[in-house]
């Protein structure tokens, strides 16, 4: 089992065939861009709740802070709801009817 401090090396680039779930692979790109882009956003939307919610408790904040931050049981069910909300909005349109 690694250590807290050991760095984890990823693959660089992914192997084998890429799975085509729409008729038009244009589609099946477009929709891993929208959910690369959601990922992004609800990872920047996370950071900027941790940077308010220091904001208020400290009135000023460092790197090392936000980088530590640790979230309660309360903040985490906040956040797993706003992003339960962000994925319906957003993929609202792909629901089926």
């Amino acid at each position: 089992m690694a250590g807290q401090d050991e760095q984890v090396k990823l693959p660089r680039a992914a192997k084998g065939k890429r799975s085509q779930f729409y008729d038009d692979p244009a589609v099946d790109q477009m929709m891993t861009f929208l959910l690369e882009l959601m990922a992004e956003t609800a990872a920047l939307r996370e950071r900027v709740d941790t940077i308010e919610r220091l904001l208020d408790e400290k009135g000023s904040v460092s790197r090392d802070e936000i980088e530590a931050y640790s979230p309660s049981a309360q903040t985490e069910a906040e956040r797993s709801a706003w992003t339960q909300q962000f994925l319906r909005r957003v993929l609202r349109a792909h629901e089926p009817r």
